[in-house]
C-alpha cells in the first residue's frame, strides 16, 4: 500500500466520512474571487479582509514546509425525524449541525487523533497543522480541488453518498503524497432549485452567497437584525438549512450517524421557545453551551428566541416577552420591543407604553415607538 493510500485508511479510521488529497500549492482562482466579493460588500460580517484572505488561500503562510493538504470531511446527518413537533408551546428550530455536541469539538478530536496516528505510523516526525471550520483555509477549494466533493450552487461541498450534511477539516503537512483529480466544477447541471427557496435571495448567484442577508449568518451575527429579515427568519433560532433541504442531491443523503451530533434533551430540532426566552447563565451553559449554537453566546440567541415568538405571534408568549422588556441588555429590550408590537394584544401594548416611559437606550427607544405604531 502507498503513503498516501495509508493515510488515507488512517483517515478513515479515525472517524471520518470521506477524504481526498491535494497538493499544497495556493488556491489563486479562490483568493480571485475572494476579494472581488469582499469589494462587492457580499463577505460583509463574515470576518474576511485582504489579510485573512490571502492567508487562507495560501497553505505555505500556515505551514512553510507544506507539500500536501489532506481533505476531510464529517457527516452530522442522522436518522432522527426532521417533522415539526407541535405538542407544548410555541417552538423554533435549530438547524441540523447544532443539534448535537459542538462539531468544532467533534470535528478537532478526529484531526487529533489523524495526526498523531500518521505520527505514529511513519516513525518520525512529520510537521502536520491541522485546520478546522475557522481556520486559515478555504476549505471548500481544498475540498473540491482534493476530489473530496462536489460544489454545489448553494456553495456547500457535496461529499459522495453523504450529501452536503458534512463538516469539513483539513490537515496541512509536508509529506509528498499522490493527489486526487479535483471534482468537476458544475455537479448542479442547470438546478437552481436552492436559490429559489432562499429565504431572503442570499443565493444571489449560482456559487455565490451575499452573506449579510444569509439567514444562517444572520443568526450568528451580533447586535441588532435589520427589520426585514426577522421575518424572514421564521422560527429560525439558529443556523438555516433551507438551500440544503431543497436539494435533491441531498434526498437520498446517508446519515453518518454520530452520536455525538444526535439531538440533546430540552433542544434538538424544534425546542420549547419560552423556557429559553429568560434562560439563566446557568441553563444556558448547561443546555445550549455544548452545542454548536453555544457559541454566539446568551443575548444572541435569547434575541433570535425572541423574534421566533414575535413570528409565531402566539398571545402566550407575552408574559415572558413582558419579562424580557426589563432585561438590561438593550439588544433583547429592541427584539421584544418588535415581537410584542406583532402580537399586538392589549396587555402586550400596555407593556410597550409602560416601557417607553421609562427607556434610557435610544435604539431601544426607537424600537418601542416603531412597535407602538406598527401594532
Amino acid at each position: 500500500m502507498s503513503i498516501t493510500q495509508d493515510v488515507k485508511s488512517l483517515a478513515i479510521e479515525a472517524g471520518f466520512h470521506a477524504v481526498g488529497i491535494t497538493s499544497a500549492e495556493p488556491f489563486i482562482e479562490a483568493e480571485r474571487t475572494l476579494n472581488e466579493r469582499l469589494e462587492a460588500g457580499l463577505l460583509d460580517g463574515s470576518g474576511y479582509t485582504d489579510e485573512t484572505i490571502h492567508r487562507c488561500t495560501h497553505p505555505h503562510d500556515t505551514l512553510p514546509t507544506a507539500r500536501s493538504i489532506i481533505s476531510l470531511a464529517l457527516s452530522y446527518l442522522t436518522d432522527e425525524p426532521d417533522c415539526v413537533r407541535v405538542d407544548g408551546g410555541p417552538r423554533g428550530w435549530m438547524a441540523r449541525f447544532s443539534r448535537g455536541a459542538d462539531y468544532h469539538t467533534a470535528l478537532n478530536e478526529r484531526l487529533s487523533r489523524l495526526a498523531h496516528n500518521i505520527q505514529l505510523k511513519f516513525g518520525r516526525h512529520i510537521e502536520v497543522r491541522a485546520v478546522a471550520d475557522t481556520g486559515p483555509l478555504a476549505d471548500r477549494s481544498a475540498a473540491i480541488r482534493s476530489g473530496l466533493g462536489l460544489r454545489g450552487v448553494n456553495t456547500c461541498v457535496y461529499a459522495g453518498e453523504y450529501g452536503s450534511w458534512v463538516v469539513l477539516g483539513e490537515l496541512i503537512t509536508d509529506l509528498e503524497l499522490e493527489a486526487d483529480a479535483a471534482t468537476p466544477t458544475n455537479g448542479c447541471g442547470e438546478c437552481r432549485k436552492c436559490m429559489k427557496a432562499c429565504p431572503t435571495g442570499a443565493l444571489c448567484a449560482p456559487h455565490t452567497v451575499d452573506v449579510p442577508i444569509c439567514i444562517s449568518r444572520v443568526t450568528q451575527s451580533k447586535g441588532f437584525i435589520p427589520h426585514r429579515l426577522r421575518e424572514a427568519m421564521g422560527v429560525r433560532i439558529y443556523g438555516c438549512d433551507t438551500c440544503q433541504s431543497a436539494c435533491p442531491m441531498n434526498m437520498h443523503a446517508v446519515p453518518g450517524n454520530l452520536d455525538e451530533f444526535r439531538a440533546k434533551a430540552r433542544l434538538g430540532a424544534h425546542p420549547e421557545l419560552l423556557p429559553l426566552l429568560n434562560i439563566s447563565s446557568a441553563e444556558f451553559k448547561a443546555i445550549v453551551g455544548p452545542t454548536t449554537a453555544g457559541w454566539i453566546r446568551r443575548t444572541r440567541f435569547r434575541r433570535n428566541v425572541a423574534i421566533a415568538l414575535g413570528n409565531i405571534r402566539d398571545p402566550a408568549a407575552v408574559p415572558g416577552l413582558m419579562e424580557a422588556l426589563a432585561d438590561p441588555e438593550p439588544v433583547i429590550r429592541g427584539h421584544v420591543a418588535w415581537s410584542l408590537g406583532r402580537l399586538g394584544t392589549g396587555r402586550a401594548v400596555l407593556a410597550l407604553e409602560a416601557a417607553l416611559s421609562c427607556e434610557t437606550d435610544a435604539r431601544v427607544e426607537s424600537e418601542i415607538r416603531l412597535a407602538l405604531e406598527d401594532r
